[in-house]
């Protein structure tokens, strides 16, 4: 060998030995970031066949070293040790899959797995990254614990601003009745129908129950008005929605009124106004106690007690096919009717005397209502009971000139079942005909004088606004004309 060929072959030997410790080093940096990886690195082969796990795939999967290794990862799902694989899911489908699995110590993990191919473009290696989100997964749920959480107290902190009276006022015995039930119904679960005409009080009698119940010390009262959300937010508004479940929704997503009352009450007033398609879904979440999210899969337990009210006859519309004959016997369980304020008139002036004292102290006042006054008001029928007297009471006290309310500053419609009519009638000789059209014309003149208008005079008469036209025409044509109204 000539002295050039020895140089040449020392420095090639030279250049290959530095090579040589170059690719060691690399070796060592991509083995060290290998081992020390937080994350969890796999390869396999195209049998699913494991070649390689990193000290954190120990720690997320429960995998051990070297136990696994030549093991497939179908085995660790025989064996319990994963619920599924990344890896054969980039087997069946030749490309990147994303999968979250369960392991068999308790963790949550995101396992990636990214196929490499040979010469001939079949799968060689799966190279997967195994990701803990346990605790990621967790912090999901606090955050979400808290988003019902402060919608709660949002919801709590709404309701004391409103600042509505949650006592009845009741002396009847009727309403002793409803009241004493109430109570008793308090102490258990079962769902209320509440039934009365519009104004009685249902709404009062729905917070007595929860105040009474456990679930005043434990949960919210939340009250629904089922004829007030518009039909297409009803099912985000009552059983929230995921993340993206439809255009404009909350990127976190969002609880529904039957999440923010866990553990409470969900009083749904007006339930008659519930569209139909909505029946059946609140017919399920009340059964089974769980609700699904609106673009979301998974049902979420709860525990909602159930009160609802209607002046609707619910017993007809299940016979016209307008309300699901199942959740109204769902819905049915105790049901509590509230009488109407004409069929317990003895309440009428201490509700009047009580709204009055609120009203005087709300705007600084100080009227009273007069014998005669309170009278009237107690004689009055009152279509829109309760809340159509509260509404009297303070239009009367702010309106009121004198420190006293007499007959005269109540409108004309609340006189009209006070007094009774007398009719002076002149006995001169005449036909029935007459006598019967002299007294007609008579008594209606009297009873529109007496009502203040012919609207009224007609509700009294019990005929219709335009019957009682077409008598008035008639009688001035005769010879008899009192009417001059």
């Amino acid at each position: 060998m000539s002295h050039v060929e020895e140089t040449i072959n020392q420095e090639l030997l030279e250049h290959l030995r530095k090579r040589n410790d170059e690719l060691e080093h690399q070796n060592r940096d991509l083995l060290g970031m290998l081992e020390n990886s937080y994350d969890g690195l796999l390869i396999a082969d195209n049998e699913s066949r494991i070649l390689y796990i990193n000290p954190s795939i120990e720690r997320i999967m429960g995998l051990k070293y070297p136990d696994s290794i030549g093991q497939t990862t179908r085995e660790q799902i025989e064996k319990g040790i994963t619920d599924a694989s990344a890896t054969l899911k980039v087997i069946e489908s030749g490309q990147k899959e994303t999968v979250v699995i369960n392991t068999i110590n308790g963790k949550i993990a995101l396992s990636t797995g990214v196929p490499s191919y040979d010469s001939n473009g079949k799968i060689h290696r799966v190279y997967c990254n195994v990701r803990d989100i346990t605790d990621l997964n967790q912090l999901k749920q606090k955050h979400q614990q808290t988003q019902v959480l402060a919608s709660k107290y949002l919801a709590e902190l709404n309701q004391l601003k409103k600042n509505n009276n949650s006592e009845i006022i009741a002396h009847s015995k009727e309403m002793r009745k409803v009241i004493d039930l109430a109570y008793r119904v308090a102490n258990v679960d079962s769902s209320v129908l509440l039934l009365g005409e519009s104004g009685v009080g249902k709404d009062l009698i729905a917070k007595i129950i929860h105040k009474a119940s456990p679930r005043n010390e434990a949960g919210l009262f939340l009250k629904i008005n089922c004829g007030a959300i518009p039909e297409n937010l009803l099912e985000s508004e009552l059983f929230g929605y995921e993340t993206g479940a439809f255009t404009g929704a909350s990127k976190e997503g969002k609880a529904g009124y039957f999440e923010f009352v866990n553990k409470g009450t969900l009083f749904l007033d007006e339930i008659g106004d519930l569209p139909k398609n909505m029946q059946v879904k609140l017919l399920n979440v009340i059964q089974d106690q769980k609700v699904t999210r609106v673009g979301g899969v998974k049902p979420r337990e709860i525990d909602v007690r159930i009160l609802a009210a209607t002046n609707k006859n619910l017993e007809e519309m299940v016979t016209h096919g307008l309300f699901r004959e199942d959740l109204y016997y769902r819905l049915n369980v105790l049901p509590i009717t509230i009488p109407p304020l004409r069929e317990r008139r003895e309440d009428i002036l201490l509700i009047a005397q009580h709204y009055a004292d609120h009203f005087n102290k709300k705007y600084n006042l100080n009227v009273k209502f007069s014998k005669e006054a309170i009278e009237i008001l107690s004689k009055y029928d009152w279509p829109g009971n309760v809340r159509e007297l509260t509404n009297l009471v303070e239009r009367l006290i702010i309106i009121a000139q004198e420190t006293v309310i007499t007959p005269e500053h109540i409108p004309p419609k609340y006189h009209s079942a006070c007094e009774p009519l007398t009719l002076e009638y002149n006995y001169q000789a005449k036909t029935l005909n007459d006598a019967m059209e002299e007294f007609e014309n008579r008594y209606i003149a009297q009873m529109i004088t007496h009502c203040g208008s012919r609207e009224e005079a007609a509700v009294q008469l019990d005929i219709s606004l335009s019957s009682l036209t077409r008598r008035i025409r008639r009688l001035r044509r005769s010879k008899l004309a009192f009417i001059n109204d």
